[in-house]
Order: C-alpha cells, then structure tokens, then sequence
C-alpha cells in the first residue's frame, strides 16, 4: 500500500519467536533401614541452554505528532528505535524462558 494507507494483511499473520525449554529431573532413593531413607534430587531447567525470546514492542513511540501522515514514508525515526526489535528475554526467574538453572537436593526421610 502508498504510505499512510490500512494494507490487507489478515488477522494472525505474524507470529512471535517460538519457545522451546527442556526440563530434565533425576531422583533416587537409597535405603538406610525399614523406617529411615535418603533422597536425592537433581533438576535441571532449560538444560539446553536455549534464549527464549519476547515478542518485540509493537506499539509506535508516542509523540508522533504530524510526521506520520498520508504520503510519508514510515521510517525508524520516526516510529522509535525498538519497534519490532528483540530486546529481552520471556523470563529470569526459573520456569518458563529462564537461562539454564540448576538445583539438587538431599532429604532425609524417617
């Protein structure tokens, strides 16, 4: 379309960076007698290490005022340097979209 003009994209027609997370938990139980045992716990979280990324902002910079009217091109400048670029993760806590977290545990059961 001219610039400043409504194009014919359809709804849903871009989509977000995928996500893919790869959680991996070991457990063992060892017995010291009938009434008292030992457990063992390893989880590990993103082991793959992979970044998981956000959707880029797509809401333009506000004050565009009159530089985006009908017949000017749409250009970086105008719209905000972090329109449609990556700039943070999902998440830094563990759970979903978090770097590679470890965490083991050792319980004593009686």
């Amino acid at each position: 379309p001219q610039p400043g003009q409504f194009g014919n994209l359809g709804r849903y027609a871009l989509h977000g960076p995928g996500l893919s997370q790869l959680d991996f938990t070991l457990h063992k139980k060892f017995n010291i007698n009938e009434r008292w045992n030992l457990e063992y716990r390893a989880e590990f979280y993103n082991i793959l290490n992979r970044a998981n990324f956000a959707n880029p902002p797509a809401v333009l910079a506000t004050g565009l005022g009159t530089a985006f009217q009908p017949g000017t091109p749409y250009t970086p400048s105008i719209a905000g340097a972090a329109f449609g670029v990556y700039n943070s993760t999902v998440s830094k806590d563990v759970g979903l979209g978090a770097q590679r977290q470890i965490q083991m545990s050792l319980r004593l059961n009686f």
